[in-house]
């Protein structure tokens, strides 16, 4: 089983299962701290400059000092004006260890759609430097196909929609969905591929031959 890199943010979580095993990573950004906390976890690394966990009041400070205190190394104090984000500067900290598989959770919702935006463009930051980033939730998961075939297995229900981060996406061809598409286009300013849907007894396949896609998954049942 591949090691993977779970970084767990600050935006919106529901709690579920992270299914660490030996060898996988686990970083938490910010006030993604106190969703890590709700799990009954204790992170191998926390990771921020602490402005959005400063909001939430004095507990989850106070257990940052606390862990602060007793293990230096677990806590990264970033400054408040620096170019990555929090949840980057993560996914830099895991490439470095040699980590290429990573699953972001709370990594959208939350206060400010910038954030999510950022986070999009993040599962994007892993491609370009050789890894798979996949941002979960406990019913959707979206992931980056770039220049090739993303697969899924029969039995799932649900929505699906595929969205061209790159002006023009070329080769696109959708297979064992509602709606098929054969070496078809899709662009930046027009959203084509909205709302399809899986095929419970058929598995799903997506190619684009040229071009960045954004692919979001939402399951009917809970992942």
């Amino acid at each position: 089983m591949d090691k993977k890199c779970v970084i767990v943010s600050a935006g919106d979580f529901v709690p579920v299962d992270l299914d660490l095993n030996d060898g996988d990573y686990l970083i938490a950004c910010d006030a993604g701290f106190l969703n890590v906390q709700k799990l009954g976890l204790l992170p191998d690394l926390i990771i921020g400059d602490f402005d959005s966990l400063s909001e939430t009041g004095s507990l989850g400070l106070s257990a940052l000092r606390e862990i602060e205190e007793a293990d230096p190394s677990r806590v990264m104090r970033l400054d408040v004006m620096k170019d990555d984000t929090d949840t980057i500067k993560a996914v830099k900290v895991g490439l470095s260890k040699g980590y290429t598989k990573f699953y972001l959770y709370g990594a959208l919702g939350g206060k400010r759609v910038d954030h999510t935006i950022a986070n999009i463009q993040t599962l994007t930051y892993i491609k370009h430097n050789g890894g798979k980033g996949y941002i979960m939730e406990h019913n959707r998961v979206l992931m980056i196909a770039e220049n090739e075939t993303v697969r899924f297995h029969a039995g799932n229900t649900g929505y699906i929609s595929v969205f061209s981060l790159s002006e023009v996406s070329k080769g696109v061809t959708l297979k064992g969905l509602m709606y098929n598409l054969d070496k078809g286009e899709l662009r930046s300013d027009f959203p084509l591929g909205v709302s399809n849907e899986f095929i419970i007894d058929e598995e799903a396949e997506i190619t684009v031959e040229e071009g960045t896609l954004l692919i979001t998954a939402y399951f009917s049942e809970e992942l």
